[in-house]
C-alpha cells in the first residue's frame, strides 16, 4: 500500500512539471537573455508604424508619386504562401535595410528639417529590428543567404517613387505576416490544450484506478 502512495506521488509530481512545459514546447531553446515576446501584436504595430510612415511620406514627397516599376520581388507573398521562418527572417532584414536608405535619403536630401518623418521612419525600423528578434525566438529560423542591400536610384523623382513603393510593400508583407502569425499562434494553442487534455485524462484514470488500491 504504501508502495502504491508513492507511486501515485510521484505520478502526481511529474505531471505538475510536464503540465507547464507543454506550452512552451513549440519555442526553439534560445539564450536566457532573449526575453518572451507578443508576436502577433508586436506585427500589428509594426504595421501600423509603416503605415504611419507612408502617410507622412507621401505628405511630404507627393501624394500621386507612382509605383516604382521594378517593384520589390523579395516581398512578394501570396494568401497560400507557407511561413518559413528562415524567409521571414530575411525579408524583415531587407525591409530593415531598405527603409534606412529611406531614411538617409530623406534626412540628408529630400526633406532635412521634416523630423516628424524622420521620428516615424526611425521608429518603423526598431520595430522591424525587434519583431525579427521576436519571430526568431518564437519560430527560430535563420537568413543564412541575406539579399543584397536594395539600392536606390539615381533621380529624385525615382527615389520617392522608389521609397513609396517600398513603404507600400513593407506594410502588404506585414499584413500577410500578421495573418500567418494569428493562425500559427492558433494552432499551438489547440495542439497544446489537446495535450493537456490527454494528460489530465490518463492522471484521471489512475488516480481512480489507485481509489480502489489505496
Amino acid at each position: 500500500m504504501k508502495y502504491r502512495a508513492g507511486s501515485l506521488k510521484v505520478l502526481c509530481a511529474w505531471m505538475m512539471i510536464l503540465l507547464p512545459s507543454l506550452d512552451a514546447a513549440h519555442v526553439p531553446k534560445k539564450p536566457a537573455a532573449v526575453v518572451s515576446c507578443r508576436l502577433k501584436e508586436l506585427t500589428t504595430l509594426t504595421k501600423s508604424l509603416i503605415e504611419a510612415s507612408l502617410t507622412s511620406f507621401d505628405k511630404a514627397n507627393g501624394e500621386n508619386l507612382g509605383n516604382w516599376s521594378g517593384g520589390f520581388p523579395e516581398l512578394h507573398v501570396q494568401k497560400n504562401t507557407s511561413l518559413i521562418p528562415s524567409k521571414v527572417q530575411c525579408c524583415l532584414h531587407f525591409v530593415a535595410q531598405g527603409l534606412g536608405k529611406v531614411l538617409e535619403d530623406q534626412r540628408s536630401n529630400l526633406n532635412p528639417t521634416d523630423y516628424s518623418l524622420h521620428e516615424k521612419l526611425g521608429d518603423a525600423i526598431s520595430h522591424i529590428n525587434m519583431l525579427a528578434k521576436c519571430a526568431k525566438h518564437i519560430l527560430g529560423g535563420e537568413c543564412s543567404h541575406r539579399p543584397p542591400t536594395p539600392e536606390m536610384p539615381e533621380y529624385a523623382f525615382q527615389r520617392k517613387q522608389w521609397s513609396h513603393t517600398l513603404l507600400k510593400a513593407a506594410g502588404d508583407y506585414l499584413n500577410w505576416l500578421e495573418q500567418k502569425f494569428e493562425v500559427h499562434i492558433s494552432n499551438v494553442k489547440e495542439t497544446n490544450n489537446i495535450k493537456h487534455k490527454n494528460i489530465k485524462g490518463v492522471l484521471q484514470k489512475y488516480l481512480e484506478g489507485s481509489e480502489h488500491l489505496l
